[in-house]
């Protein structure tokens, strides 16, 4: 199994309710990839390559995800969430925009604000 945590950052810090959307991936066992979107953000990038059990970091770092847009966003995730189990995201106002939309863009249904991990199913 699989996972993409999507980093919840401001271009320049990873948030801690990313740790929190990672824990939930280890639970679930498996790989697990974070992907960060978004505009000069490589100090982000470094601080999710830090994260325990991270196995590798996608980094989108383009002008056009610089507000993480969910126009934009959702259609990044759809394209690169096509390798993946699951995709997880912390519970934030910017995640709960944009991941409707991929739920839509990937035909899947999409679980919100879970508040613990029980098994990977």
């Amino acid at each position: 199994m699989s996972t993409l945590v999507i980093a919840e950052h401001d271009n320049n810090s990873l948030k801690v309710s990313t740790l929190n959307a990672v824990a939930a991936a280890q639970v679930m066992g498996g790989e697990i990839d974070i992907l960060v979107a978004g505009a000069n953000c490589g100090a982000v990038a470094t601080a999710a390559a830090a994260v325990p059990g991270i196995g590798k970091v996608l980094v989108a770092d383009k002008a056009v995800y610089e507000h993480q847009l969910a126009e934009n966003v959702s259609l990044l995730i759809a394209e690169v969430a096509a390798g993946y189990d699951n995709i997880l995201a912390p519970a934030t106002p910017n995640c709960k925009n944009f991941l409707p939309r991929v739920a839509a863009l990937l035909d899947v249904a999409q679980i919100s604000d879970i508040t613990s991990v029980e098994s990977a199913d």
